[in-house]
Parts: structure tokens; C-alpha cells; sequence
């Protein structure tokens, strides 16, 4: 018990280290420490401790054991790798006394992304309720908190989705924005990414200008305070990511029979982007990726429809033929994504 409770100092230790010097966000602090108690657990269960050979191999069989997937097991095992590594080079365990981890192989799947015109109607059922509730207001010579708060909500959730749409932006990353960070010169939009690293998205077209524009005199004229741009009108506080699904799930039971998370935005962005010609290394800056390579790996999928147009037109025989300048760029943008 004694030999527990002093690695379990050492995992307090770790998540500070993780929290302090390299800047992990607190959804990341906590995923973490929630694999660590796990495996603690695991641990005592099994009278195992750290530098039992066997451990992580049993480890791994009790989380199969358990029905967790491949996705969830090679995580905790990312988490585990990361904190022996922390204890090797504290000096705290030699490292020829921990068990190697192997980097675990998963299954790879193809990502659920939801099609345009289930994108479309997912928004345009948002818009269409806001419509609706504004008429009333309009009509109403002194419309209610009640009603004010119904529009607020509405049309602060038309913008958000279609801002994540437009720019990719994870859930927490857009709930994050305050309105300091917004560049209306530029259009531009400074957002904390992963690893608390510094990125910029831009807003420029015309109906996400209009829509955060609106929204930032909405704020105003409710009296609503705060840095955060999207924010709960009763309590004035930042929304959640839970609250954000919630709504989703809401709106999505009217417009499709199929089951998508805001997540699934970014991917829509990130995969509708690439089939357009967007250059990845461009959407990987844009999307936050630390690695040109994780935008190729995750997105490698790319639709049916677009992988038969690039077969028709690039194989050995086909009869349709492109100017000599365009043949190049295409080749140039081939090897540019590589």
C-alpha cells in the first residue's frame, strides 16, 4: 500500500507537470487522469506494480476484458507511455526496470461525416426557429425576458454552428473565443488550439461577418457582460460542450434519421475542403494540426464520388485531357500534399 500511495504522488506530480510546464488544457489534464486512476486501480486489483514486466500486457487484456475499444485502449496506453517516460527522466524509476509499450495497433474506421444537405437543414432548421420566435417578438409590444432570452439562445446558436462549419473549430476551441480576439481588420479570429498553442481562423465571407456582427450587438443591447462571445443569456456564462451537443442532438432529431456530434462539423469542413482542392497543408494550419500528416491520416477516407472523378480523369486512359498548365499545377499540388 505503501509503494501505491508514493506513484500515486507521482501521478499528482505528473498532471501538474503536464498542466504547468507543458501547458495541457484541462480537458486533456483530466482525460489523463482519469487513465492513470485506472490504471492505479489495475494495478492494486492485481497486486502488480510499475516494473512488473507483465503489467501492461495485463493491463491491456483487462481493458479488452472490459469491452473497451481500440481508440480508448491505445489512448490509455498514449497515457501511460507518456508517464513512465516522465518518471525516466525525473530519475525516479530506471528505465530498464519499466515494461516497454509498443504502440498499439487500431482499427482503422471511417469517420461519419454528415452531407451537405444534412448540414444545410441542420442550420437552416436553427435559422427557421429563429425566424419564427423573432416574428413574435416583433409583434409583441413588450416582448418577456423569456422571449429575449428564446431569440438570444436561437440566433447565438445559428452563429456558433455555422462558424464551426465554416472554420472547422473544435467544440472548445469556439466556446473559448472571447471578443478580444477578434481582428475585424483582418477578419480574423485568434484561437487557444491543443497544448494551449496560438492559431488564427478567419471569418471573412459575408454571412458569418453579418452573423457575429449581429450577435456582438445582440450582446449589447441584452446587457449581457463578459469577455466570451457566446455566452448564456440568464447567466451570462461561457456555454458548455455538453449544452452544445444537447441542442445539436435537439435539432438534428427534426432534420436527419442519422446521429452526428458538432465534431462531425469538423470533419465536414475538413473533407469537403480537400474534395474542393483545398491544399492539406493549408487546412491542416487551419484545422490546428500539429503534423501535416494527421490531416492525411484522418482524412484519407475522402468520398466515393471524388476518389471516381480523380480516377476518371488522371488514369493512363482517359480521354479527357486538360491544358498543359493545368496538367502541372495539379501535379505540383500532388506533390506539394504529400
Amino acid at each position: 500500500m505503501e509503494r501505491m500511495d508514493i506513484l500515486d504522488n507521482h501521478v499528482q506530480e505528473f498532471l501538474i507537470h503536464l498542466r504547468i510546464e507543458r501547458n495541457y488544457s484541462a480537458e486533456t489534464e483530466m482525460s489523463y487522469r482519469i487513465a492513470l486512476r485506472i490504471f492505479l486501480r489495475f494495478l492494486t486489483q492485481k497486486n502488480l506494480h510499475i516494473t512488473d514486466k507483465s503489467c501492461v500486457a495485463e493491463f491491456i487484456l483487462h481493458l479488452k476484458e472490459r469491452g473497451n475499444s481500440d481508440i480508448t485502449i491505445a489512448h490509455r496506453l498514449t497515457v501511460l507511455k507518456s508517464f513512465f517516460n516522465y518518471l525516466v527522466n525525473k530519475g525516479i524509476v530506471p528505465g530498464r526496470t519499466l515494461p516497454k509499450i509498443e504502440k498499439y495497433k487500431t482499427t482503422r474506421k471511417i469517420i461519419a461525416i454528415p452531407s451537405e444537405e444534412e448540414v444545410n437543414l441542420f442550420i437552416q432548421s436553427i435559422e427557421d426557429e429563429y425566424r419564427q420566435v423573432k416574428q413574435i417578438a416583433d409583434a409583441s409590444t413588450n416582448p418577456n425576458e423569456r422571449l429575449k432570452a428564446k431569440i438570444h439562445s436561437l440566433f447565438r446558436n445559428l452563429t456558433f454552428f455555422t462558424l464551426i462549419t465554416a472554420t472547422g473549430l473544435r467544440i472548445s476551441e469556439a466556446l473559448k473565443i472571447k471578443e478580444s480576439d477578434m481582428n475585424w481588420t483582418e477578419f480574423s479570429i485568434k484561437i487557444l488550439g491543443k497544448g494551449s498553442k496560438e492559431r488564427l481562423i478567419y471569418f471573412g465571407i459575408n454571412r458569418l461577418k453579418d452573423l457575429l456582427d449581429e450577435l456582438l450587438k445582440m450582446k449589447q443591447q441584452l446587457g449581457i457582460e463578459g469577455p466570451y462571445l457566446f455566452v448564456s443569456y440568464q447567466h451570462q456564462a461561457p456555454l458548455t460542450p455538453r449544452y452544445v451537443q444537447k441542442v445539436m442532438k435537439e435539432f438534428l432529431e427534426k432534420t436527419s434519421s442519422s446521429s452526428y456530434t458538432p465534431h462531425s462539423l469538423r470533419h465536414y469542413y475538413a473533407t469537403s475542403s480537400i474534395e474542393k482542392g483545398a491544399n492539406v497543408k493549408a487546412v491542416a494550419v487551419l484545422l490546428g494540426h500539429a503534423n501535416v500528416a494527421t490531416t492525411l491520416e484522418m482524412y484519407w477516407h475522402i468520398s466515393t464520388k471524388y476518389l471516381k472523378q480523380v480516377f476518371e480523369m488522371f488514369n493512363p486512359f482517359s480521354n479527357i485531357t486538360l491544358p498543359v498548365q493545368q496538367i502541372i499545377e495539379n501535379r505540383y499540388e500532388v506533390l506539394v500534399n504529400l
